[in-house]
């Protein structure tokens, strides 16, 4: 049986894009139906950051316990209940996707569960559970459908021998060791996890860095500690395959020839791709750029004047915050046409030390003509590192040589996830390093490195020798 409905704006997915522009638009007077196939909060929030954030939290725990014995606290050896974390890590979640569907429903935004398919450009089919189908006309439509773990050929996932980053966390049983395919944001978090909860993690990068992209100073540093606790890291090795016979092995070829690592497990975690699967994008007319993803222009307009794109599946930093900032901004347009553009978009690693970066590298900044002072403030010369055990680590900011204007901040330490929102405003605002260096940091705390990395650029750095 079919029937038909109406909606003002009709949402197509509710993670942290679609749920998010759902409530803003409600609060600015629209009538908003959201579809989302299977859980609210979608992947981030059930199958991504929030239960890997637990999971890095469990390791952080580990390894915490490990370090008490020079502060004069014994441990015994840490035991791992596989059932009971993931327990605790679902009772997280659980608690988190009832919050938003609290929040929607406060907000008179209407959920429906079912999987959309577009008729043509007015219509949307939404096959229900029960086996049903519920025809939408929407004025507009906003797609927020997401990503999802890009596949590696020749390492599909079984779910025996090759999983992808949602495949890890359904894990019941630990690997003794585990090749981890990609030194990305998901792979080095993975890493993290599983290295501290007693497996032998061998990383296997492309590239001739970890986290490609990110300001080189600090991606070594990282792969410096991560070495330390253990973690293999082969970088520039192109993965050929899986060997099988005794022990499974990863077969790569890198600059001294073909080698294998052996393993019990392989992780792939090579990106994600836009989750468009379904939509009968084709009869609409959207266009979609070489990679899959929804092309739009600056107000996320798609080809077709009244169907909108945001978050993951239109492209850019596939990040959760990004994707929520896009809801928020897309709302504001199709609500009463004003425009919230941004620049500065932070990205975070949650491994241990973070690693945390905000606008351009000193490589970009250079690379767009611009002349910069840079400065480098190690983290040891801020007291709260020591008592905190995390006295590694870089605090590298770039600005400006003319205007003095804070270009962008890379940061590996403690807490660095949240220290880079202080720079995000400088990079956002436009504001100097003079600007950070007239601010009081309270004292002992993680934020002095903003603070200290200010004053370095003009020579004025309390807590090291300036140069």
């Amino acid at each position: 049986m079919q029937t038909t409905r109406r909606a003002e704006v009709l949402i197509i997915g509710g993670g942290p894009a679609g749920y998010v522009a759902a409530i803003r638009l409600a609060q600015l007077g629209k009538k908003v139906l959201l579809v989302e196939k299977d859980r609210i909060g979608g992947i981030c929030l059930n199958w991504g950051c929030i239960p890997v954030k637990a999971l890095l939290h469990v390791a952080h725990v580990v390894r915490s316990a490990a370090e008490a014995r020079p502060m004069g606290i014994l441990f015994g050896k840490p035991e791992l209940d596989v059932v009971a974390l993931h327990g605790w890590e679902g009772r997280i979640v659980e608690r988190l996707v009832r919050g938003v569907e609290f929040l929607l429903k406060a907000n008179g935004v209407e959920t429906v569960r079912g999987r959309a398919r577009f008729m043509d450009t007015g219509h949307v089919a939404v096959a229900l559970p029960d086996g049903s189908d519920a025809v939408v006309q929407a004025e507009t439509i906003l797609l927020a459908t997401g990503s999802k773990p890009a596949v590696l050929r020749g390492f599909e996932p079984d779910g025996k021998r090759i999983i992808d980053s949602s495949g890890a966390l359904d894990l019941v049983e630990l690997p003794q060791r585990m090749v981890i395919v990609g030194a990305g944001a998901i792979g080095l978090e993975f890493a993290t996890v599983f290295s501290r909860l007693g497996c032998k993690v061998a990383v296997l990068e492309l590239m001739d860095q970890v986290l490609p992209g990110t300001e080189p100073e600090v991606a070594s540093v990282l792969q410096r500690i991560m070495t330390r606790e253990g973690i293999e890291f082969h970088l520039g090795a192109r993965v050929e395959g899986l060997a099988e016979g005794g022990r499974p092995a990863v077969s790569y070829s890198g600059k001294d020839g073909q080698q294998s690592v052996e393993t019990d497990l392989v992780l792939v975690a090579v990106g994600r791709v836009p989750l468009t699967d379904g939509l009968d994008l084709d009869v609409t007319g959207v266009t979609l750029d070489r990679h899959g993803f929804i092309r739009t222009d600056g107000h996320f307009k798609t080809s077709v004047p009244h169907v909108y794109a945001i978050g993951d599946v239109r492209g850019g930093p596939l990040l959760a915050h990004k994707a929520m900032a896009e809801g928020i901004a897309c709302a504001s347009v199709l609500a009463d046409g004003r425009q919230w553009e941004f620049k500065a978009i932070p990205s975070c690693v949650y491994t241990d030390p973070e690693v945390a970066t905000v606008g351009l590298s000193e490589a970009e900044a250079v690379g767009s003509g611009r002349k910069v002072k840079v400065s480098r403030l190690p983290v040891s010369a801020v007291g709260r590192s020591l008592t905190l055990g995390r006295g590694e680590g870089l605090c590298k900011m770039v600005v400006d040589e003319e205007t003095d204007k804070v270009l962008g901040v890379a940061i590996v330490a403690s807490q660095a996830d949240a220290l880079i929102a202080e720079a995000a405003v400088a990079v956002e605002l436009g504001l100097t390093s003079a600007d950070i260096g007239r601010v009081v940091h309270p004292h002992p705390t993680m934020s002095e490195l903003l603070f200290e990395a200010a004053e370095a650029i003009h020579g004025r750095a309390v807590h090291i020798v300036n140069k």
